[in-house]
């Protein structure tokens, strides 16, 4: 399964990004794509959070491990898969990359597919606008971007432009079947692969280790 997500600021108006990454992907590939579509620095801190509907904090996926910290409740983002995570068919999602300020984009499971598109995934299937700015300094107030239910983004509506046509790495469906057949063959060997879970962390065992 491919989950889509649009990405959206609330400093930026008229910025949006659209994501799609397989479900058995990792946070931490989510983070990756996010960050080199940005241009940002991988060396600054950044972490997931999963929100309710009002935006408040639920669970926090970060990108070291701190199982050895007393009383710790995060997932590294490596050993999370999205679809141990992702339940919600509107899952809501935090990605805080300036944690000087509390900056961050708001994320939103927008679609599920069943067929794989792409050779590479996560891949970026739509852009618009500038990127925020990874680290700002000085005392700026740039408002909350959990629970403030006036401000709340439109995820469906406000933007239909839809995916790009004829992106890098698309799979051409007009092919002979040989090609069509190799890709298929190739995606169900790596989702056979990754039925094995004992590297990841799913929700059951962390909640019941908690």
């Amino acid at each position: 399964m491919v989950f889509k997500f649009r990405l959206l600021s609330h400093e930026i108006k008229d910025f949006v990004r659209d994501i799609e990454i397989r479900s058995n992907q990792t946070f931490y590939d989510f983070h990756k794509a996010i960050q080199d579509d940005l241009n940002y620095d991988s060396a600054q801190i950044a972490s997931f959070y999963q929100t309710n509907q009002l935006w408040e904090k639920e669970k926090e996926f970060t990108l070291f491990d701190m199982s050895d910290v007393p009383n710790n409740i995060t997932v590294a983002m490596d050993r999370a898969r999205l679809r141990d995570f992702v339940k919600d068919p509107k899952q809501r999602l935090i990605y805080i990359f300036d944690f000087f300020n509390a900056r961050g984009l708001n994320i939103e499971l927008i679609d599920t597919q069943e067929e794989v598109r792409y050779f590479d995934y996560p891949a970026v299937v739509f852009s618009k606008g500038a990127s925020p700015q990874q680290i700002l300094f000085g005392n700026k107030d740039l408002g909350s971007i959990v629970g403030d239910v006036n401000s709340a983004f439109n995820f469906q509506d406000q933007y239909d432009e839809g995916a790009k046509e004829g992106l890098p790495g698309e799979i051409d469906t007009n092919e002979d079947e040989g090609v069509s057949d190799e890709v298929s063959g190739e995606v169900s060997e790596f989702d056979d692969d990754d039925d094995d879970s004992s590297e990841f962390i799913d929700e059951g065992d962390e909640n019941s280790r908690e």
